[in-house]
């Protein structure tokens, strides 16, 4: 291996040709991995990291963590746990937040589930529980072909951005676009499983770490490989080398600490690409020991690089020993979308907002809530932010750091005057950040604006063009009566709802 210095040097080079990119890839990532909006609105308010596994995204263990021994006793005893104490969580607000907390906090996806469902039962509401047991079916399965997979994208795209000046972020949809998302899924769940059971030997669980380290990598050169050859690869480029390793784990200790006196606002815009970009230079480092030995396994030749400089795609395109094409993933973000599909894009994210902040009231409070000021199943505001953000940004969609900034302003006016139009006529909230770090008079908060223009960026270069293409494989007509019987229903309840908004429990509070 390198000198570690050698590879923070080309690492921090790769930060700084791609920076906005790599920020918006790291920040999709981090959301998809960790569970939703509530990582990025509550990261800032989060204690030190002391635990950061590669392949997986750090947690921060919050104080109050109970171990395994802890919560069979509770189990077993059946204590009641209805008034424990949820404000040191790190996710009281997020969809399966339960579920999210009790896993995280125990490092153990079983043990975890077992305190969630404890939490639960013995509280006697049982629509909670079957509730809680459906959500975590499903918890899992998004854990394990999406949250976990998506690692796989994340790391294919930093080994091409240290070569390609254009590299895009659809690399983070990698693992689909391969066809290999159940293979890839099988793969690291058996890394997982392997882990925990080395973990029972403490000493073993450190050294089979750092030998297992890399698999994400080889398969994100190559998704073909088979279980074996992925743990056989790993084992031997990382031989002799776990020490240095863990050395270079250690150097980025500093970096942590800066992270915990800074609201985590350094990791967010520079440690976490930097250590991404410092991996993938590690792992091109190492994979050069057994290249030569596994000529047809470690076959990309494009990851390769000859001489110091940024290159363009080849022209006759971006060839890999792999089938990658499907139509539906196909993203061009400077594309232009027609009338009906900005009316489906805006039910769409309507929709969307509407069923979070419904299952998050099931999930957390066991009741139904329907939220918002309207009667059906639609939050406007997140319609109206991503419409807004695709027709007046369009101009600077070749500027993501722009569109960033722009997309932070703009839907920032509009939470805030929305706000302050409901709070002026219905004299109610709908919501409020009191509490939030740097909040505006509790309509807007700083945690949130981020996400906005994050989140602005996201939906500008990966999930409009998605959905456009999903959208465009509906014939004309039958899109044009969807649009016009959504049309129809929202202008009914607008109009009703204009006179008797949604108010009550779990909707609105009181705003004087």
């Amino acid at each position: 291996m390198e000198n570690r210095k050698v590879l923070k040097k080309r690492a921090r080079k790769s930060v700084k040709s791609h920076y906005f990119r790599n920020v918006l890839l790291v920040f999709l990532a981090s959301i998809i991995i960790a569970g939703g909006y509530d990582y990025v609105t509550n990261i800032l308010d989060s204690k030190p990291i002391i635990n950061s596994e590669r392949g997986n995204i750090a947690l921060n263990i919050p104080e109050a963590s109970k171990n395994n021994i802890e919560v069979i006793d509770e189990f077993l005893n059946k204590h009641d746990t209805a008034k424990e104490d949820t404000t040191n969580k790190k996710y009281n607000r997020g969809v399966l937040a339960v579920f999210f907390n009790q896993i995280s906090e125990n490092d153990s996806f079983i043990f975890g589930t077992l305190n969630a469902i404890n939490h639960f039962l013995f509280k006697g509401n049982v629509s909670v529980l079957i509730t809680s047991l459906i959500a975590v079916t499903i918890s899992f399965a998004i854990y394990l072909l999406v949250q976990n997979v998506i690692i796989i994208g994340r790391n294919r795209y930093f080994l091409e951005q240290r070569k390609y000046r254009n590299t895009k972020i659809d690399k983070l949809l990698f693992p689909y676009k391969v066809r290999k998302t159940l293979h890839l899924a099988k793969i690291l769940f058996i890394r997982i499983i392997y882990q925990f059971l080395w973990d029972l030997t403490i000493i073993g669980g450190i050294i089979k770490h750092y030998e297992y380290i890399m698999i994400p990598y080889v398969l994100a050169e190559n998704p073909n490989l088979s279980k074996k050859e992925a743990f056989m690869l790993t084992k031997e480029m990382t031989y002799g080398e776990k020490f240095n390793i863990f050395k270079l784990d250690l150097s980025f200790l500093g970096w942590k600490i800066l992270a915990a006196f800074t609201f985590n606002l350094t990791s967010i815009f520079y440690f976490d690409i930097y250590q991404e970009c410092t991996y993938a230079e590690l792992y091109m480092n190492l994979r050069s020991k057994v290249k030569n030995k596994y000529p047809k396994l470690l076959n990309d030749t494009y990851l390769d690089i000859e001489e110091e400089k940024e290159e363009e795609y080849p022209k006759e395109g971006y060839k890999i020993p792999f089938k990658v094409h499907r139509k539906w993933l196909n993203i061009d973000y400077r594309r232009n979308y027609s009338v009906t599909n900005y009316i489906l894009f805006f039910f769409s994210f309507s929709m969307v907002g509407w069923i979070y902040e419904v299952v998050l009231g099931l999930v957390n409070g066991g009741e139904f809530i329907n939220r918002g000021t309207m009667i059906g199943p639609w939050l406007p505001i997140y319609g109206y932010g991503g419409i807004l953000i695709l027709l007046l940004l369009k101009p600077f969609r070749e500027k993501p750091w722009l569109i960033f900034l722009l997309s932070f302003i703009l839907c920032g006016i509009v939470e805030y005057g929305t706000a302050w139009y409901l709070e002026a006529v219905n004299g109610m909230r709908w919501w409020d950040y009191s509490g939030y770090f740097m909040n505006i008079q509790g309509r807007v908060c700083l945690e949130g604006l981020l996400v906005f223009g994050l989140g602005g960026c996201g939906f500008t270069y990966l999930f409009a063009p998605l959905l456009d293409n999903i959208f465009n494989n509906i014939k004309p007509k039958i899109k044009i009566i969807i649009c016009s019987i959504l049309l129809i229903c929202y202008g009914a309840d607008f109009v009703y709802s204009t006179i008797n908004p949604n108010t009550g429990y779990g909707i609105t509070t009181n705003y004087d």
